[in-house]
């Protein structure tokens, strides 16, 4: 369903740290010719080779990055909430996604064609700073992930990923199903519940449901990480 409102538009850059060089009316032009876009749980934003001839800004709501092995297993790479943007490597050759976008739950996106970030830069070069160091970080995150997928004890790993994901979304309430944790970590989804049960034993969580888990103690999860490495 496509969105007309004005609210709609700011909400798409007045959160994102890349667009705050720009003024109001800046951004109004910017979003003006993107595409608002509202997706139910499953629904898939875009598919692994479409081309890669936008930028997706998360309006609301959830959506994973995922891709699938040959054997249908499938990695998710990353889950962006609120604020957050994906496609932006692209701005520098990339032809085609290399992983799918996927709504977990109500979600709502803003898709910010490629060519029309390429001429903002062109009038802006400070966004093109601000872009390499947003591509600079998400990489610096990518190592942090290779890093904890290494660890073979699954408690260990479980907790790496908590801290990771905290730090990720700058809080203590992560918000992910037992299915998508376990896509995430190559773990099996029985083990990650048998270890959260044992990391909130441990007061380092408090479980909320099947959808909630909330870090209590960030040096419990550092200790439990560690002990493996």
């Amino acid at each position: 369903m496509e969105l007309t409102c004005n609210h709609c538009s700011k909400l798409c850059t007045s959160k994102i740290p890349l667009f705050e060089p720009l003024s109001l009316e800046e951004q109004k032009e910017l979003v003006s010719n993107a595409r608002h876009l509202d997706f139910k749980r499953g629904e898939t934003v875009f598919h692994e080779y479409d081309p890669a001839d936008k930028i997706l800004v998360i309006r609301y709501g959830k959506a994973k990055i995922n891709r699938y092995s040959l054997e249908g297993k499938e990695y998710v790479l990353d889950i962006l909430v609120e604020g957050d943007i994906y496609g932006e490597q692209n701005i520098f050759g990339g032809k085609v996604f290399e992983s799918n976008a996927v709504a977990l739950g109500e979600c709502g996106v803003c898709l910010i064609s490629l060519s029309d970030i390429q001429a903002l830069i062109l009038k802006r070069p400070e966004i093109g700073v601000k872009l390499l160091n947003v591509v600079g970080q998400k990489l610096s995150a990518a190592n942090e992930l290779v890093q904890l997928l290494s660890v073979n004890d699954a408690k260990a790993r479980v907790a790496g990923f908590l801290l990771f994901r905290s730090s990720r979304i700058k809080g203590e309430t992560i918000e992910l199903t037992r299915d998508d944790i376990s896509a995430f970590i190559n773990v099996r989804r029985e083990t990650i519940s048998r270890k959260l049960g044992e990391l909130r034993r441990d007061g380092a969580i408090e479980l909320e449901g099947n959808r909630r888990i909330r870090v209590r103690n960030k040096d419990i999860l550092r200790d439990a990480f560690k002990s493996e490495n």
